[in-house]
C-alpha cells in the first residue's frame, strides 16, 4: 500500500482528490490537510510515500512545504497555475498535475508513481544483498558484504572486522542480524556474527577467520554445520 496524504487549501479540489483516490486500491489515503503547517507535522511523525500537493496555499506554499520535509517521499504537485511547473520539477518530483485534473491525467500519474516505487525498490533490495552502512565518527561508512570478515560484540558497540580495517559502530547484535539480508552470515555466538567465505578451517567448537579463532556455541553449531557444504 501506498501511504498517501492530499494537502490542498480548496475544499472543492480536496474533496476531488479524495473521490479520485479512492479508485485506486494500492492508495491508502492516511490524511488530508488544509494546510502546510499541519502536513508538516504529520508527515514528521508517520510514514509517508505520496503528498498529492497544492502548490499555490496561503501561509506554507506547496514549495515550502516541500524544502522542510527531510526525507522527501514521491510528490505529486497539483495547481491551477502552470507559471510554477519549472520551479516545481526542480524539486525533483514525480509529476505535475494542473486543475482541474482529469481521471485520466490522474491515472498517468499515480502510474508514474508505480514505477518510481518499484524502481526504487528494486534498486534497495539489490543494495541490501551487497552492502550495509554504519555510522561511525559521525559519518556513514559503506562496507560491501564480500570485505566483511566477521562482527564482534563490544559491550554496547559492535566491532566490523574487514579485510580493509576495523570499523566501531553502536548496535546491538540483535538488531544487526535482523538488519544483515546476505545468507553468507550467520550468527555463531551470541557474541560474534560471521561472513561464512572467509572460514578458513573449524573444529569442535570453534572457526578459524584468517588469524581469529572464534567461539561457536552449541545452539548455533547445527546451524553452521548445515549451512556448509560437508563431505
Amino acid at each position: 500500500m501506498i501511504k498517501t496524504i492530499i494537502v490542498e487549501d480548496e475544499i472543492m479540489a480536496l474533496k476531488s482528490l479524495e473521490k479520485l483516490c479512492k479508485k485506486y486500491s494500492e492508495l491508502d489515503l492516511i490524511g488530508m490537510y488544509e494546510n502546510g503547517e499541519d502536513a508538516l507535522e504529520s508527515i514528521k511523525s508517520a510514514e509517508v510515500d505520496l503528498i498529492l500537493l497544492d502548490i499555490d496555499m496561503p501561509g506554507m506554499s506547496g514549495l515550502d512545504l516541500v524544502e522542510k520535509i527531510p526525507n522527501l517521499p514521491q510528490v505529486v504537485f497539483t495547481t491551477g497555475n502552470t507559471e510554477y511547473a519549472y520551479e516545481a520539477y526542480e524539486y525533483d518530483i514525480t509529476d505535475f498535475l494542473k486543475k482541474p485534473i482529469s481521471p485520466d491525467r490522474f491515472k498517468k500519474a499515480i502510474e508514474k508513481v508505480n514505477e518510481t516505487l518499484e524502481k526504487r525498490n528494486a534498486v534497495s533490495l539489490a543494495s541490501e544483498m551487497h552492502e550495509l552502512y554504519i555510522k561511525t565518527d559521525g559519518k556513514y561508512i559503506r562496507l560491501g558484504y564480500p570485505d566483511i570478515l566477521y562482527f564482534e560484540n563490544v559491550g554496547d558497540y559492535i566491532k566490523a572486522i574487514t579485510s580493509h580495517g576495523t570499523y566501531i559502530f553502536h548496535d546491538t547484535m540483535k538488531s544487526l542480524d535482523s538488519k544483515i539480508t546476505n545468507p553468507r552470515f550467520l550468527k555463531v555466538h551470541r557474541s560474534y556474527i560471521i561472513n561464512m567465505q572467509w572460514i578458513k578451517d573449524f573444529k569442535d567448537n570453534t572457526v578459524v577467520i584468517k588469524d581469529k579463532v572464534i567461539p561457536v556455541s552449541r545452539a548455533y553449531k547445527s546451524v553452521l554445520l548445515g549451512s556448509i557444504n560437508l563431505i
